[in-house]
C-alpha cells in the first residue's frame, strides 16, 4: 500500500489575481500558508484490472472493470481525469479522505489534485518537481475538466509553507517565507472558524472571470487587491503582525467588490461581530459564501472573540502551518 498526503492551504491576501484572465495582462500576486489539515490517498494494486475508487467524504464509490470504462459525470470527475492523463491502466483501489469538508474555501479541489498527480507519477516513476506538479494540477482542471479556477491553490499544496506567489504571462514565481520566529507569532495570532456552509467555488469564479474580462470595476478591485498583497507581503517579512492584521481587513474589503456572492448578509454580521470582539481584521478563506473565516487576534482577544462566534454556531478549528506540502508517507 501507499499513502500520499497533500494539505490545503489558507489565503491571506491576492485570491482572484491568480486566474489567467486577469494576470496574462495586469501580473498577479497571492499570498498563502498550507495548515496541517489534509487530504489523504491510500493505493492498493490489485491482481485484476478493476479499478475501485472510494471517498470517504461524499460516502461514495465507483468501481469499473478496467481503465477504459472510466467516465466522467459520477462524482470522481478529478481522480478519473488524473488516472487517465497519467494512463494507469493496471487494476487498484484508492481510498480517499480529508480532514476538512469538500466546499469549505480551503482550497480542497487543488489538494486532491496535487496528491493524485504525486501518486500516479510515482507510479510510472515520474520525478515531477513541486512546480511541475502545481502545473499539471492546473492543467487538468482548467484544460481537461474546463473549472474555472487560478493556480495558488495548485502551488500551495505542492509547495507547502507560507509563499508569496507572482503570476504573469511568462510563468510563476514561488518565494517561500523561512522566518520560523515570524511565522510562529503570526500562528498565534490567526482563529480560524468553520461557519457551517459548504458552496460549490466554480459558480462564484465563473462569475469572477467573467468580471475581469467585461467589467472595470470588478478590474480594479482586483489591482487593488494585488497591491495589498505585496504590502502584506512587506508587513510580514519587517515583523509588522499588527500592520498586518489590519491589512486583512483591507483586503476583505476589496475582494468583496470583486463579485456580488462572495459575501452574504449573514457572514458579513458574523465579521462585525468579529471585528468588535477583538479581531483587526479577516476573511473568508476560499471563493466566498461560506467555508472558512479566518481572523488575525491578539492572543489576550482570543477568549472573547472564541465566545463571541462560538456563541452563534461557529466552530472553530485549531490548526498549524504545514512545512512540506505534498508528500509520501
Amino acid at each position: 500500500m501507499f499513502i500520499f498526503r497533500s494539505p490545503v492551504r489558507i489565503s491571506f491576501s491576492g485570491g482572484g489575481t491568480d486566474m489567467e484572465v486577469f494576470y496574462n495582462t495586469h501580473g498577479g500576486a497571492v499570498l498563502n500558508a498550507t495548515i496541517n489539515k489534509y487530504f489523504y490517498s491510500f493505493y492498493n494494486q490489485r491482481e485484476d484490472k478493476v479499478i475501485q475508487i472510494i471517498s470517504s467524504d461524499f460516502q461514495t464509490a465507483l468501481n469499473v472493470e478496467d481503465f477504459y470504462q472510466l467516465q466522467f459525470g459520477e462524482g470522481f470527475d478529478i481522480p478519473v481525469a488524473v488516472i487517465r492523463h497519467f494512463r494507469i491502466n493496471s487494476g487498484f483501489d484508492i481510498f480517499m479522505a480529508s480532514e476538512v469538508p469538500p466546499g469549505s474555501g480551503l482550497g480542497s479541489s487543488g489538494a486532491v489534485t496535487v496528491n493524485l498527480i504525486k501518486l500516479c507519477s510515482s507510479l510510472k516513476k515520474e520525478n515531477l518537481s513541486k512546480k511541475e506538479i502545481a502545473e499539471e494540477a492546473y492543467f487538468i482542471q482548467r484544460n481537461i475538466l474546463k473549472l474555472p479556477i487560478g493556480k495558488q491553490d495548485e502551488y500551495a499544496s505542492a509547495f507547502g509553507g507560507i509563499n508569496f506567489i507572482e503570476f504573469d504571462k511568462n510563468g510563476v514565481s514561488v518565494t517561500p517565507f523561512k522566518n520560523e520566529e515570524i511565522m510562529e507569532k503570526l500562528q498565534k495570532r490567526l482563529l480560524l472558524f468553520f461557519t457551517g456552509k459548504t458552496r460549490k467555488a466554480s459558480e462564484i469564479l465563473s462569475k469572477q472571470e467573467e468580471g475581469a474580462k467585461n467589467n472595470s470595476n470588478v478590474v480594479e478591485a482586483m489591482k487593488k487587491v494585488k497591491e495589498n498583497c505585496f504590502s502584506m507581503k512587506k508587513a510580514l517579512e519587517s515583523g509588522k503582525l499588527e500592520e498586518f492584521g489590519s491589512l486583512l481587513d483591507e483586503a476583505w474589503k476589496y475582494k468583496k467588490k470583486m463579485c456580488d456572492t462572495i459575501t452574504n448578509e449573514t457572514i458579513d454580521e458574523l465579521y462585525e461581530t468579529a471585528k468588535k470582539n477583538g479581531a483587526l481584521g479577516g476573511k473568508l478563506t476560499g471563493a466566498g459564501s461560506g467555508g472558512y473565516l479566518m481572523f488575525f487576534c491578539e492572543e489576550k482577544q482570543h477568549d472573547k472573540l472564541i465566545n463571541a462566534l462560538t456563541s452563534k454556531g461557529l466552530k472553530l478549528l485549531d490548526f498549524k502551518f504545514d512545512t512540506q506540502g505534498v508528500t509520501q508517507l
